[in-house]
């Protein structure tokens, strides 16, 4: 019993820094952002598809970070830019990220197997079993998230971001550039996304082009 509730909480962990993602622009901009769909895989691919040629994986989690914040970015401009409604841009951007997801692995699933991750690494170093393994990586990346995000919403920027998704006109008052406040959330946003997504790939062993699906509905439940 105590196995398998450690490997529960350990499993919500991994997903919990997507959970902080998804806080950033549901609760902080205060905005419906469909984009975690497709940059949770997006982060599982990219970090499988340069482990798969070598790459080690710090480097492979720092990818998938950058490519989460471009469809973050991609996401921002359609919305503040363009004019479309932020559901719509998201929507928009999850859809045409599923071509980039395939192209980027060449097919549709990517094994990890016989490839050292993490979580392997954490548990060769520590002698730990999966399910301690899977708790103490997952808890290490949640507090240093959390930590550093409690500390740049205290900043001079992150203020702003927040005073964005409470009242834009009053901000923007301010002399605040909202449309870079806003894009700067969701560039935030989908990089923890793509980070949470590269970590649940490691530890499943694979990525795969359809494990976004549902990955919205497990965030709005967490915020």
């Amino acid at each position: 019993m105590s196995n398998l509730a450690v490997s529960t909480v350990a499993q919500g962990l991994l997903w919990a820094v997507m959970a902080l993602g998804v806080y950033v622009t549901f609760r902080v901009l205060d905005l419906a952002d469909l984009t975690c769909e497709g940059s949770f895989p997006l982060g599982a691919a990219t970090a499988a598809t340069l482990m798969a040629s070598g790459y080690g994986v710090g480097t492979a989690i720092l990818a998938a970070a950058v490519a989460g914040m471009l469809a973050g970015a991609v996401t921002g401009f359609l919305t503040t830019k363009m004019k479309i409604p932020a559901l719509l841009a998201g929507i928009l951007t999850m859809i045409a990220l599923y071509s980039v997801n395939l192209r980027i692995m060449g097919k549709a699933n990517l094994s990890l197997l016989g490839i050292d991750t993490v979580f392997s690494f954490t548990q060769q170093s520590l002698g730990l079993n999966n399910a301690q393994t899977t708790f103490v990586v997952g808890l290490v990346a949640t507090l240093l998230i959390g930590i550093g995000m409690y500390w740049f919403f205290g900043t001079e920027i992150g203020a702003a971001i927040r005073a964005t998704g409470f009242n834009q006109q009053m901000i923007r008052a301010q002399g605040v550039n909202t449309d870079m406040t806003i894009i700067l959330g969701l560039i935030i946003s989908n990089a923890l996304i793509s980070i949470s997504g590269a970590l649940v790939g490691q530890n499943n062993g694979f990525a795969d082009v359809g494990m976004g699906v549902g990955t919205i509905v497990i965030g709005l439940a967490s915020v």
